[in-house]
């Protein structure tokens, strides 16, 4: 009996120092982030989001930049891995008043991947390398999706690993009817 009570506290003290751990990666990547991006020139504000326990420790940090145009671009998937000497990820939620919708046979997603490795990557010559690139290019990148058809159209586009995908783009915080799956 005593056993069993020494035991499950010593389970609650290593549950809380797990939780405590995971808690504490999110707050200090979110700072990471507002401070990375704040320092582009034309950044006016930076607010980071979605940053809590967890999800955060794992790398999925939001964040909305407003320029001093007055132009929003809201990022997901951004952390330590969006900065640095080999960035990666930059996944575009939304730029200028437009939401990205990228629909393959298996998913549909608000996000569209801009840097090297992502799925419309390619669109930016040279290629974008991380977020605070895709920041100082805000003119190209809210071009880019001003220039995706508006849902339900679409174009198409064949992936890197073979499949195909659909992609518009809608006005932010409105209703939206995706394409359909490209499914044979």
């Amino acid at each position: 009996m005593v056993t069993a009570a020494v035991l499950r506290r010593r389970l609650v003290l290593v549950a809380v120092c797990l939780a405590s751990a995971c808690t504490l990666a999110g707050p200090r990547e979110e700072e990471f982030v507002r401070l990375n991006l704040g320092i582009v020139t034309g950044v006016t504000s930076v607010e980071v989001a979605c940053g809590s326990g967890w999800v955060a420790a794992k790398g999925d940090v939001c964040a909305t930049v407003t320029l001093d145009t007055g132009a929003q671009l809201q990022f997901v998937e951004v952390g330590y891995k969006s900065f640095g000497s080999a960035p990666s990820r930059v996944r575009l939620a939304g730029a200028g008043g437009r939401s990205p919708l990228v629909v393959s046979c298996e998913s549909q997603s608000g996000v569209a991947g801009l840097d090297r490795s992502g799925l419309f990557g390619h669109h930016f010559t040279p290629a974008l390398e991380a977020v605070p690139e895709a920041v100082r290019r805000s003119r190209e990148v809210i071009e880019e999706l001003e220039f995706w058809p508006q849902c339900p159209q679409f174009w198409e586009v064949a992936g890197s690993q073979g499949g195909t995908y659909r992609y518009c783009a809608h006005a932010t915080g409105g209703t939206v009817e995706p394409p359909p799956r490209p499914c044979p």
